[in-house]
């Protein structure tokens, strides 16, 4: 149905969907723009050396908005006809429960004072987390560049986003296990 829309019309129906349900909206891209904005300050060393409880603090904030965020969107993808369809329904809810058990793990890996799966873990979370971010990158690409539509781009360059984003940062983690020195637990 959508795709009988002229980019003008889309558009509209878009900003349509977001205006008409603006509390889940609200649920879904408040704590969102949190979690983003608080995970760079998360890999800062000086940050996490010099003020742990801080760091700690941040750390919290990113998964409580993350899980928040989460139901937010597992919520939108229900409410209001995805674009994609099934496939972007199905899809989110695989990458919100990968995001949330990411955090799990780091949780947990945390708690034992295995600092080094902790970090790998978060960065899993992150880079899922970012993922809608870069998506939309790969979506003006491909108007600028192909011409395609926002409709026609949605469901890949979502994929892109994901696939880019875990790839990068799967490579941050291979490169730092190969070439770093061990990271050493951290005491209480």
């Amino acid at each position: 149905m959508i795709f009988l829309f002229s980019d003008t019309q889309l558009q509209d129906w878009v900003n349509v969907r977001y205006s008409d349900h603006p509390l889940t909206t609200a649920v879904h891209l408040i704590p969102g723009f949190l979690m983003l904005f608080v995970a760079p300050l998360q890999f800062s060393d000086t940050l996490r050396r010099r003020y742990r409880a801080f760091h700690r603090f941040l750390g919290r904030v990113f998964c409580i908005s993350g899980i928040v965020s989460g139901v937010g969107v597992l919520w939108m993808v229900i409410v209001f006809p995805a674009l994609g369809g099934v496939l972007t329904q199905v899809v989110t809810f695989v990458l919100v429960f990968s995001m949330c058990a990411f955090m799990g793990i780091a949780v947990k890996a945390i708690r034992s004072r295995r600092t080094a799966r902790h970090r790998d873990f978060m960065m899993r979370a992150y880079a899922i987390a970012l993922s809608v971010s870069t998506a939309r990158i790969f979506i003006e690409l491909a108007e600028l560049l192909f011409g395609l539509p926002f409709e026609t781009s949605f469901v890949i360059a979502s994929a892109a986003g994901v696939i880019v984003n875990s790839g990068i940062a799967e490579w941050i983690i291979y490169q730092r296990k190969g070439t770093a020195e061990p990271i050493q637990r951290v005491s209480a």
